[in-house]
């Protein structure tokens, strides 16, 4: 009875997701499971992933989970945070939109300074013009941000003033301002740097492994071994005979002279 209940419940489930009876969406977002990994720690198999809730999962376990997947594939541009997706004339971001602001390397959260909203949680926020002032709903110009946030974005002090930072190191990425009162030195742009913090503990250690064992050695900085010897195993050629020319017949004697391998002697 235990088993048929599980098996009750599992198929329950299954259908009630699989033909969207709660919904098929949630912010935009797919209701399935998403998750983005970095390539590298998928050829290596260690390290974590991200589900689009924050979860943190282990490589081998998404490996695990992969089989019945649905992959999306992520292209930016020179490998940087620009992804080359354009999304068409309309308010609302798609949900392929929303898929690829997620995959982006700061995706997974609100992109607001020090906030830690998931990216199931957030709006596309359109960060280089507001929509009402003429802004596109392209995936160069929208940025995640959590409804408290998204709601203080305007042009009074107190309220934050956005841009895409369109090159540098943080190209790609959304600039907040927060506005200054009347009279006051303008306040300096800030980006949320905490989906930076895996990156950049993982360099740190790196930096500290290297200082006590050294670098690692790629691939062709070993030491060579170097050949002081040559070794011949071929057989050893055969050689030359001395016979008699009374011992072999016209045909051998023509043989022998062309071969060059038996000397012969009256």
């Amino acid at each position: 009875p235990a088993q048929l209940n599980h098996d009750a419940l599992n198929a329950l489930l299954k259908a009630v997701f699989d033909d969207g009876l709660l919904g098929k969406s949630h912010r935009g977002l797919p209701i399935q499971l998403i998750i983005k990994a970095d390539v590298n720690d998928l050829r290596r198999e260690a390290g974590f992933a991200t589900t689009a809730t924050g979860t943190l999962i282990p490589i081998t376990d998404l490996v695990n989970m992969a089989a019945d997947t649905q992959p999306w594939l992520a292209v930016f541009k020179d490998a940087t945070a620009i992804p080359l997706y354009f999304g068409r004339g309309k308010r609302l971001a798609t949900r392929e939109q929303r898929l690829v602001s997620f995959a982006r390397p700061d995706g997974e959260v609100c992109s607001t300074p020090d906030c830690g909203i998931s990216a199931a949680h957030v709006e596309m926020h359109h960060a280089q013009l507001d929509w009402g002032l003429g802004g596109l709903t392209d995936i160069t110009d929208l940025a995640p941000a959590c409804p408290k946030h998204n709601r203080m974005v305007s042009n009074e002090p107190g309220g934050y003033t956005t841009r895409m930072v369109r090159e540098g190191p943080d190209e790609g990425r959304c600039a907040w301002r927060l506005n200054a009162e009347p009279g006051a030195p303008p306040n300096p742009e800030r980006i949320n740097r905490r989906p930076d913090i895996p990156r950049r503990f993982a360099e740190q250690l790196k930096q500290v492994r290297n200082e006590i064992h050294g670098p690692d050695e790629q691939s062709g900085d070993g030491v060579r071994l170097v050949a002081r010897r040559v070794i011949d195993y071929r057989p050893a050629r055969p050689t030359a005979r001395k016979l008699s020319s009374s011992e072999l017949s016209a045909v051998e004697l023509e043989l022998a002279a062309l071969l060059g391998k038996v000397t012969l002697y009256d």
